[in-house]
């Protein structure tokens, strides 16, 4: 432990670590040690963590607090035992009554607190769970039925709100076990009964959830194929020979392997093919092995040949138009691993164990990199969005011009003004959208909400449709009125959809808007990141007017008077108005 602080704080002191974030911590128990393993969680991603301790058992006191002095997330720890003294031992020789009050009390408590901390941007909140055996596993007793009925409260709170997550102590407890995750000594002196082997675990779990505490975001699987989804080399067993069937060793390692790899691309995760091998026989095994469980169409784009690795994921990447950090890459090889960590250490590798029983296990700590947050409806379309993407791309070159081509596409624009339905997915790609994002603002969907049902704030969201298929919601402009000025706080866009004049024509409803309640200019800026350079004149190409002197530097801000003439417009998209 003691080595440990000295090198989070060398770690902390250094500069090494690049976005501070502030995370509150309410607890029922003594959870001071928790907050170690959380900073140790954040370092590894980079994060330089403030930890803003609550008070010992005051739930609603401290999401209060965190609230007024923008926390942005918090971590909340119950106990069984708070709601009485001892209430697991002596849960048999009490009034079913009394237990049901407290029950009910707690949940009122849950759903103040909730309602006070509805302004942070997330809120993970551990489950319930016993600390003794049950008498009797092969039926649940008093107290399974109690930590039940509080983890059922829980997660119908949760539902209502969508920037709680849910922390599964249970699932903790079975991976680090019982013995390992209690204290007694400690619990019974000083109400600490977490060991720090629990907190580590629990701190993991934190991490995963929230995505590496935002630093993260990734979209891609790439794939190797042999003993990466097959057991064996296709070029040299053959087809008929690679290890690969539900039933036996080592092949239904990989079977299953695969059934968790399309449960990703299900939920909205590319899958690419990056391997050293034969074309023609890796599309025969895709096409044609009767226990191939991924099928062409689930694959979004391929690198199949003798080129490095490296090389293959910068191409499609740019095949993609997405950075190399959103890619997590999958190898058996030691010597392709290490390559692409060396010359791409953006992407996050992962190897193939050597211990192949354990590979079911890899995937599921991979499948939480991408869906540790959770994912939004329309993301589950992504590999067929890509895919419509990839059948533009290819008639596009049967035209002259971009503008015959783009005029082809027969462009429908929807723009729908507070659409709440849609605000999971506008917070999902405030989160993602790096490139073509103007300020590069994250929203949390409670944030969004809060946007629509301001008085003195929008959120216009975008819609694209082309002949080729739905683009679904990739565009979301935020704004803020305050007097006779028009503030965009915000404006990003899925670069699925960058180039086809929307991201201009957008701009005379959103004016026109703005002049209907009374505005006289629409101000707005850009503020640069290392990602953002794309945009980085989009207002002048628009028409704005740039503004000498205003803001901090680097801070561009633009002003451009309303009723708005002359601004950038593209005739080849038919517009639709919500």
């Amino acid at each position: 432990m003691t080595q440990l602080l000295q090198a989070l704080k060398a770690l902390e002191a250094g500069g090494r670590l690049s976005r501070p974030l502030r995370l509150g911590i309410s607890s029922s128990v003594t959870a001071e040690l928790l907050g170690t393993y959380l900073r140790k969680q954040a370092a590894l991603n980079g994060v330089k963590l403030e930890l803003v301790q609550g008070n010992y058992d005051d739930l609603l006191g401290d999401m209060q607090r965190f609230s007024a002095d923008g926390v942005p997330q918090a971590v909340v720890i119950p106990f069984l035992d708070t709601l009485l003294p001892a209430l697991e031992a002596s849960l048999g020789g009490l009034d079913p009554e009394l237990v049901r009050d407290r029950q009910a009390q707690w949940r009122s408590q849950l759903q103040l607190a909730l309602k006070a901390g509805a302004a942070l941007q997330a809120i993970y909140i551990s489950t319930f769970h016993r600390m003794t055996v049950s008498p009797d596993p092969s039926a649940p007793d008093a107290v399974d039925l109690l930590v039940d009925g509080l983890n059922a409260a829980l997660r119908e709170e949760a539902a209502m709100h969508p920037q709680v997550r849910l922390i599964d102590a249970q699932k903790l407890l079975a991976s680090v076990g019982a013995q390992a995750a209690f204290v007694p000594r400690f619990y019974y002196r000083a109400k600490a009964p977490y060991s720090a082997r629990y907190f580590d675990a629990f701190a993991a779990a934190v991490a995963s959830a929230s995505r590496g505490f935002g630093s993260y975001f990734y979209k891609v699987l790439a794939l190797d194929c042999d003993n990466t989804l097959w057991g064996g080399i296709v070029g040299e067993d053959g087809v008929a020979g690679i290890k690969l069937g539900p039933h036996d060793y080592p092949g239904n390692i990989f079977w299953h392997a695969q059934q968790l790899i399309a449960q990703l691309e299900r939920s909205g995760v590319l899958l690419c093919l990056c391997t050293k091998n034969n074309a023609a026989d890796v599309e025969e095994v895709l096409a044609g092995h009767p226990c191939m469980v991924l099928k062409p169409a689930q694959i979004v784009a391929r690198r199949v040949n003798w080129s490095d690795k490296a090389q293959n994921l910068r191409e499609l990447a740019a095949e993609l138009n997405l950075g190399l950090d959103s890619f997590v890459f999958l190898d058996d090889s030691d010597f392709e691993c290490a390559a692409v960590r060396s010359q791409l250490p953006q992407v996050h590798t992962v190897q193939v164990p050597k211990n192949l029983p354990d590979y079911p296990r890899v995937l599921g700590e991979i499948s939480q990199l991408f869906l540790g947050a959770g994912v939004s409806g329309e993301s589950r379309s992504k590999t067929q969005q890509y895919q419509q993407r990839e059948a533009g791309a290819a008639a596009q070159a049967e035209f002259a011009s971009q503008e015959d081509y783009l005029h082809s596409l027969k462009l429908q624009a929807l723009l729908s003004l507070n659409t709440h339905a849609s605000a999971a997915r506008i917070s999902e790609l405030s989160q993602k959208s790096n490139q073509f994002n103007l300020t590069t603002r994250r929203y949390s969907q409670a944030e969004i909400a809060g946007h629509m049902n301001g008085p003195a704030s929008a959120v216009y969201s975008l819609v694209v449709r082309d002949r080729f298929g739905d683009a679904g919601l990739t565009g979301v402009v935020v704004m803020r009125y305050a007097g006779r000025s028009a503030h965009v706080e915000a404006f990003y866009m899925s670069c699925r959809v960058i180039g086809r004049g929307v991201e201009y024509s957008i701009w005379n409803r959103i004016c026109e808007q703005a002049a209907a309640r009374g505005c006289d200019e629409l101000l707005a800026e850009y503020i640069p990141s290392a990602k953002n350079m794309l945009v980085a004149r989009f207002f002048d190409d628009l028409g704005m007017q740039r503004l000498d002197g205003g803001g901090h530097a680097p801070v561009v801000k633009y002003r451009l008077a309303l009723p708005a003439t002359g601004l950038t417009n593209r005739n080849w998209i038919e517009f639709i108005y919500a």
